[in-house]
């Protein structure tokens, strides 16, 4: 599990999400066809949302929002001492509820399942106008 960053969550959600949506609305919709070739093309606009739904069932419930490094040397003006110290301030969010990242991995296996079924729908078209 890795910590990803505010502006990373957001741009892996807005995608893994919009491409579910993109799904339930062709599945309400009447007018698809799921036997033509242009299933391909539909097909290539989920796979984004497949990746990013992985990387978000993936990435834990951390989400860093900043990271500050300070560096601080002090020197003693009388003799040769000197002191350095380094700290880092880790700022992040933690999600309270860790059924996000059960709901993501659902959405990742729906959204594959969904592509693996048009791929082979288009072949089985493809195989049957070649036997035509």
């Amino acid at each position: 599990m890795t910590d990803m960053s505010l502006i990373e969550f957001g741009v892996y959600a807005f995608l893994c999400y919009s491409s579910m949506l993109m799904l339930i609305i062709s599945t309400i919709k009447k007018d698809v066809p799921v036997d033509n070739p242009l299933t391909i093309i539909r097909v290539v606009f989920f796979i984004p949302g497949i990746i990013c739904a992985g990387v978000l069932s993936g990435s834990g419930i951390n989400i860093t929002t900043e990271t500050i490094n300070t560096s601080n040397t002090i020197k003693d003006l009388n003799n040769t001492d000197t002191w350095s110290e380094t700290t880092t301030q880790l700022n992040k969010f933690v999600l309270i509820n860790p059924v996000w990242i059960a709901v993501n991995f659902m959405v990742f296996i729906v959204l594959l399942v969904y592509v693996v079924q048009q791929v082979l729908i288009l072949f089985d078209t493809l195989k049957k106008k070649a036997n035509r």
